[in-house]
């Protein structure tokens, strides 16, 4: 192998999905090269490369099941995986760096507990969107996680009436979950507008949603938005809310003995209540400054990126975007997309770098299949979604239109994408192309 003076210093600001998505698609790009590798052992040392993966976390959350964890023990402990059983992580090329991150610069990532700064010559952020505990996971140890769970469960045991706030999908799946696993708790749906699920999803899609909630046995308040409420503030959250400016989720939103005034003047008291009001980007942290100030770097939807996943912006080749903190339409802020784009962006780091300044074809993220049909929502182009209302219920609306409930019944996933997720994070063993 021929050494370089200095090893090429690759900086991935942020886990999870879209992180390890990167940081795996490097490991098997740059240092898993050897014609024997298979997957069987480690891959071998590579001095010129040096990986930094920054997380505030000690491991991998699945997201995707948060709302099933608040109403299944069983099940929550499952859902965060400590980085030291994943033993590809443990190769000499890559560090992890435990700490919350403060701010990126062009040249490198600054850290709060740290006066050393990351610096790097290639750059993935894959931060993500911020909610409020308990979806968003305060705790950065698996120790802590568990704590704080056992202490939800605590509370939501206790509840006699829940209610939570929002029916965007994440406040509609948690009120389904309540219900489908406490059926004798009454659980109240509160949202501002008429229908729940905003966003480019039809009507049919949003009255279906509705149909399975009410079959249930949720209760639906619509139409009107929490103009009050009086409190005793539960603080589940295990860091000092001295950095809650940059991360919201270390902000429990639970609240318990509440009373809860809407617009049209009901009053709501409730043992327990979930705000899930929907998400806040990170773009406090990111210090790019722009080539235009027609086109900043963060727009309303996150980072603008190219379909190469790189800052859509001449002076930021070296940098990427991934995930939920991009803003490119054809990324859809799920979990697959985040992996997916991930993986595209390592790839395209991989290639830059054999490539040594000569000009190189980089991947695409490529474009969501057509954009779905005008439905009785009216017309336009709609997005996809899989709405998982409860262990037994799925309401799926696809590129033509809204998926029959028999058809979506049998599409279900029963562990939401739990076992795809830990085999995409290659837990427990070492990657392999193509899996």
């Amino acid at each position: 192998m021929h050494l370089v003076n200095s090893p090429i210093r690759i900086a991935i600001a942020g886990g999870n999905y879209g992180g390890l998505g990167a940081l795996k698609s490097l490991y098997l790009n740059l240092l898993a090269t050897n014609p024997d590798y298979d997957g069987s052992k480690q891959a071998p040392p590579n001095p010129n490369v040096k990986i930094t993966l920054i997380d505030r976390r000690d491991g991998f959350v699945h997201y995707l099941g948060m709302t099933r964890g608040l109403s299944q023990p069983d099940y929550a402990r499952k859902l965060w995986v400590p980085y030291t059983e994943m033993p590809w992580l443990q190769h000499p090329s890559i560090t992890i760096k435990k700490d919350i991150i403060s701010r990126i610069t062009p040249t490198h990532v600054e850290l709060v507990n740290s006066s050393e700064h990351v610096e790097f010559d290639y750059l993935v952020v894959a931060m993500g969107q911020s909610r409020n505990a308990p979806i968003g996971v305060a705790a950065s140890t698996r120790s802590e996680y568990l704590q704080a769970m056992e202490k939800y469960f605590s509370v939501i045991s206790d509840a006699q009436t829940i209610a939570v706030v929002g029916a965007g999908a994440v406040g509609t799946e948690l009120a389904a979950d309540l219900k489908t696993d406490y059926p004798d708790k009454e659980v109240i749906l509160i949202h501002s507008r008429e229908l729940p699920i905003p966003g480019p999803f039809m009507d049919e899609f949003r009255h279906e949603a509705v149909r399975v909630l009410h079959k249930l046995g949720v209760k639906t308040m619509f139409g009107q938005r929490v103009v009050d409420e009086s409190a005793a503030q539960e603080d589940f959250s295990l860091e000092h809310v001295k950095h809650a400016n940059i991360l919201p989720e270390l902000i429990d939103s639970v609240k318990r003995n509440a009373t809860l005034v809407t617009s049209t003047g009901a009053k709501v008291h409730a043992d327990l209540v979930f705000n899930c009001l929907g998400t806040k980007n990170k773009s406090p942290l990111i210090h790019l400054p722009s080539s235009s100030s027609d086109a900043p770097i963060f727009s309303s939807s996150g980072i603008r990126i190219n379909s190469h996943m790189q800052i859509d912006d001449s002076k930021y080749p070296h940098i990427f975007a991934v995930g939920d903190i991009s803003n490119r339409a054809a990324v859809a802020k799920y979990a697959g997309a985040a992996v997916k784009s991930g993986n595209v962006a390592g790839s395209n780091i991989a290639k830059l770098i054999r490539a040594k300044g000569e000009h190189v074809e980089l991947g695409n993220m490529g474009k969501r299949r057509g954009g779905g049909r005008g439905g009785s929502g009216g017309g336009g182009v709609y997005s996809t979604m899989k709405l998982v209302l409860g262990e037994h219920n799925m309401v799926i609306q696809s590129e033509d239109g809204v998926i029959p409930p028999e058809m979506a019944a049998k599409m279900s996933s029963p562990d939401i994408k739990l076992s795809k997720a830990l085999k995409d994070m290659a837990i427990g063993k070492f990657p392999t192309q193509g899996r």
